[in-house]
């Protein structure tokens, strides 16, 4: 069965939190922690009709590498928006078909366990 709009919210949700921060003490090197991410988690959960929670992950790690090739470019770093993650939807194809879902539905319901 395909995630419901909940659970893909809930995956959304997940990628857009702030990223730790290393405890105190800590001596802090590294690049500096990316601020919040700004992405409009419900159109994305909309916009990702029949993805499973991989899929959004692999959308995610797509962005990120757009992402990441455009702060080279500008020298600027680069967010992520809803546009980047709406234009990598629109061109990723779900990993499993409706018809698979339902035909996975029906079998746990004639051979499942009740």
């Amino acid at each position: 069965m395909l995630p419901t709009s909940e659970t893909k919210l809930s995956s959304w949700d997940d990628l857009n939190c702030p990223p730790r921060r290393p405890p105190p003490g800590h001596p802090g090197r590294g690049p500096p922690p990316f601020p919040r991410r700004q992405a409009d988690t419900a159109l994305l959960a909309d916009a990702s009709e029949g993805f499973t929670p991989a899929d959004i992950k692999q959308a995610a790690r797509t962005v990120a590498q757009a992402v990441f090739e455009r702060t080279l470019d500008t020298g600027t770093r680069a967010q992520p928006t809803t546009e980047d993650f709406l234009r990598t939807i629109s061109r990723t194809r779900p990993t499993v078909t409706t018809e698979t879902a339902l035909e996975f539905a029906d079998h746990t319901n004639r051979y499942g366990r009740t």
